[in-house]
């Protein structure tokens, strides 16, 4: 089976080959007086576009003049992970279908192939720090926090459509919801079951945490909530009628995922590609279970967030935002690699959950009251990443988790 699929592969790159050739050469040519430029967008995982709403924010604030821009899809999983955003995407960017990828695809390899190469690649500066390395992304994060309009929009007749399917899924026309979500490792085993996932578990957290919020405010403000995910591991345990497994109902569909994440009051989720689709619709997000606090959300309008406590397990203590941040434990990003450095991630309880959901909705009213001590709390927190770290002006971490974790502020194992 092996020795027919090399085959085929060898077969369709020597056809490739014929028309790619004459294009690599005419990028070259033509870069004197324009220089056509080419980039991937992933559409195997669904948060893999987040650099190109940066990109177009960047755009937005007069950066990519002079180019030609040209975007072709991927799928780094073998499959589109969700039809509808491909294409919206497709739709925003004018970029080609799928089979006219293929081709862009190996003629972008062919071009890096051969020096020179550069100045043909999209770049665009991470709005994301990593471990140890100077932060670059400040002016493209200005950027995307000034750049408030949606990139990608429903036609009037998406619009209609999706009205109906919320009817159809029990929540009435014009009736306030909220979407949440709690990554799971079942999504990714099920599309590539070959695949040890493994790695990302620390990323999970368990649904059932987050279903009193959603109590409270369906209680408190007569809001539906959505448990959004199209594969998941477990169903929800709750019979309150406001409270739609939506995951589970057998209604799910590729468009209405989009339609649900842009439409909703706020987004409640774990650290996951989900968030993807609140941030691209500028809907308000609220980040729970955040397991890498070097890479939080500063990106995001108005939102708030909570993380995971870091135990030590030599220690036999929680380690403080200042230790994790400035090591490696901050960005690591591997299961294994915590396990290795004796530290364990521990999930939210479903009271810090439910305050930061709560403090959100204030916020949102316009009743929400901080304190000039909660202020300073916040600036402590922002203080810990350093001067030249990002600052958010937008993201803030949840006023009753830091009044709760205030030890978590100090330098180290010291005030």
């Amino acid at each position: 089976m092996e020795g027919p699929k090399k085959f085929y592969s060898v077969f369709k790159n020597m056809l490739l080959l014929i028309p790619a050739a004459p294009f690599v050469f005419m990028l070259r040519i033509l870069q004197p007086f324009i220089v056509i430029r080419l980039s991937a967008i992933d559409i195997g995982r669904i948060g893999s576009v987040r650099y190109v709403d940066w990109y177009l924010a960047e755009c937005h604030a007069g950066k990519h003049k002079g180019y030609f821009d040209i975007f072709y899809f991927v799928k780094s999983t073998g499959i589109v992970s969700n039809r509808q955003w491909h294409k919206m995407w497709k739709r925003a960017l004018h970029a080609p279908s799928l089979p006219l990828s293929g081709f862009l695809c190996f003629a972008d390899k062919l071009n890096k192939q051969i020096p020179g190469f550069e100045p043909h690649k999209i770049l665009v500066n991470s709005v994301l720090p990593v471990y140890n390395k100077k932060y670059t992304g400040l002016e493209t994060l200005k950027c995307v926090l000034n750049y408030k309009q949606a990139p990608l929009a429903f036609t009037p007749e998406e619009e209609k459509s999706g009205q109906e399917m919320l009817e159809a899924l029990g929540i009435p026309r014009a009736k306030p919801f909220i979407c949440f979500h709690s990554r799971d490792s079942a999504y990714l085993d099920a599309v590539d079951s070959q695949m040890n996932w493994d790695y990302h578990d620390y990323r999970d957290s368990s649904i059932h945490n987050y279903v009193p919020a959603m109590e409270k405010m369906a209680q408190q403000n007569g809001y539906y909530a959505i448990r959004m995910g199209a594969i998941v591991k477990e169903k929800l345990k709750t019979n309150n009628p406001f409270i739609i497994d939506y995951a589970t109902s057998g209604k799910r569909t590729d468009f209405l995922d989009i339609y649900l994440g842009s439409k909703c009051r706020f987004f409640l989720c774990s650290d996951t590609g989900m968030s993807i689709i609140p941030e691209v619709f500028r809907t308000t997000v609220v980040y729970v279970n955040w397991s890498l606090l070097t890479r939080i959300s500063t990106f995001v309008l108005d939102g708030l967030t909570i993380p995971k406590k870091v135990f030590s397990k030599k220690e036999g203590r929680f380690l403080t935002f200042y230790e994790i941040i400035h090591s490696e434990i901050g960005s690591c990003g591997y299961s294994q690699r915590f396990e290795e450095l004796g530290v364990e991630l521990i999930e939210n309880t479903p009271e810090e959950i439910t305050a930061v959901t709560i403090e959100m909705e204030e916020r949102l009213k316009g009743t929400w009251k901080a304190t000039q001590e909660d202020e300073e709390l916040q600036q402590r927190f922002w203080r810990i990443f350093g001067p030249d770290k990002l600052r958010s002006p937008d993201l803030r971490m949840g006023t009753d988790y830091l009044r709760q974790n205030q030890i978590l502020l100090n330098y180290g194992n010291r005030s």
